[in-house]
């Protein structure tokens, strides 16, 4: 894949995902205005827990078939994609039923916050949709079907969403907390059920469920729980400093919280989404020992990173209190949590590919190590911090859980793989790539 090739479809995807962020900042706009930040708070926590819900239940198998998928294709193994698929729908159920057993008990028998309580339930009720919805984008993925990948849930979704919240604000009907939740679970659901018909027979089928192979299937599971762990670090960071909020925080500073991590992980999407695009062609370059090709994907992904991460920044600095003004006053206090938000992510961004070789390697669990390490991280520091500096603390804390994760996973890269896919490493092979 040319730099051009992936910078157009890097551009789709951040086009797209601007767009739906600029339906949910106009939804996350009607909420503030309509509610109060304690309120707001609840929101953002059930949201955050639908999303890490979704990760549990689908048990790892997204971020597994990113690069699990592309090699059967790769070494002409397709029958087991059918069993893949298998796999995944009865873990799926297994998994679901569990949650709800374990939530169910929580929420019934364990005296709680009713602000986190709610949060529970309507997470809960929303992890089935968002479980499908998020195998389906990353199968999508790899069969390269990419506006499918990411149309239903950046565009979809959130505009269904804000149909109802918006609509209902602009007419003058005053929405109770439950009923927008109500809303963000109805609007999961109709967009997974189209989506899955969509994918047609790309998608996932009742069928599937007889084809799994046992043997497989327990192979499959060394991996998932680390796959799951990984991913929770890296593709719902936002949510998991959020729930972690939920926990050390009053429900009004989690909205800030929530507000804030939300607008900085729109950097870390594009990172994430332009090294998705490029998994299933470095799969296949590891896969055949064809290291030229591997470097020049590298090194051209870590320029696309590096150069979104570097702009988000200074945006953040220069435009983030006025931004943020439009959401309140109270929320214009967030900027420079934004500002320490994002500077996160620019050390993520320095870390290049390195997560992402580890699991192509197969070194899932150490993968998962360091992410357990850099979560153990945050929250020490996070305690630490939060009481010297404040809400800026949690910035700082984030800060240093990711330069540790980086630098754990960094150093487990090269020891286990012989190479690394960060920059730094690229130039000082004096890897040369055809941009």
């Amino acid at each position: 894949m040319t730099l051009g090739k992936m910078i157009q479809l890097a551009l789709g995807s951040v086009g797209s995902r601007l767009a739906g962020a600029g339906i949910s900042l106009i939804t996350q706009l009607v909420l503030t205005r309509s509610f109060a930040p304690t309120d707001v708070g609840v929101i953002f926590l059930a949201m955050s827990m639908a999303a890490i819900f979704s990760l549990i239940v689908s048990a790892g198998y997204p971020s597994l078939s990113l690069t699990q998928l592309p090699r059967f294709q790769a070494l002409g193994l397709n029958k087991l994609i059918a069993a893949f698929h298998g796999a995944f729908l009865r873990d799926f159920a297994a998994v679901t039923l569990i949650l709800f057993v374990i939530i169910g008990t929580v929420v019934l028998l364990v005296p709680i916050n009713p602000g986190l309580r709610t949060a529970l339930v309507f997470g809960c009720l929303s992890a089935i949709p968002s479980g499908l919805m998020r195998y389906n984008g990353s199968l999508a993925n790899t069969l390269r079907r990419y506006k499918l990948a990411f149309l239903p849930d950046f565009i979809f979704r959130p505009g269904l969403f804000f149909l109802y919240i918006g609509g209902a604000f602009f007419l003058g009907y005053r929405l109770s907390l439950t009923h927008v939740l109500w809303a963000f679970i109805a609007s999961n659901t109709i967009v997974a059920a189209v989506w899955a018909l969509m994918m047609g027979q790309d998608g996932l089928r009742f069928s599937h469920w007889f084809g799994a192979r046992p043997r497989l299937t327990a192979a499959l599971r060394g991996k998932l729980l680390a796959l799951s762990i990984v991913a929770a670090v890296t593709t719902l960071f936002a949510d998991v400093v959020t729930l972690i909020g939920g926990f050390l925080l009053p429900h009004d500073e989690v909205a800030l919280l929530g507000l804030t991590i939300r607008l900085a992980s729109l950097a870390g999407f594009v990172i994430q989404a332009s090294q998705q695009f490029v998994l299933s062609d470095l799969t296949h370059a590891i896969t055949v020992h064809d290291s030229k090709a591997a470097n020049s994907i590298l090194m051209r992904m870590n320029l696309v990173t590096i150069a979104t991460v570097i702009g988000a920044l200074v945006a953040a600095i220069l435009f983030g209190r006025c931004f943020l003004s439009f959401f309140g006053t109270v929320y214009a206090e967030g900027h420079w949590l934004l500002v320490l938000f994002i500077v996160g992510q620019a050390v993520r961004a320095v870390s290049g590919m390195n997560q992402h070789m580890l699991s192509i390697g197969g070194y899932q669990v150490r993968s998962a190590m360091a992410c357990v390490i850099g979560v153990a991280i945050l929250i020490v520091t996070w305690l630490i911090f939060q009481p010297m500096f404040g809400i800026l603390g949690v910035g700082l804390a984030v800060i240093a859980a990711e330069l540790c994760w980086g630098l754990i996973v960094g150093n487990e890269t090269q020891k286990l793989t012989g190479r690394r896919g960060d920059m730094l490493w690229l130039i000082g092979k004096n890897v040369n790539a055809k941009l």
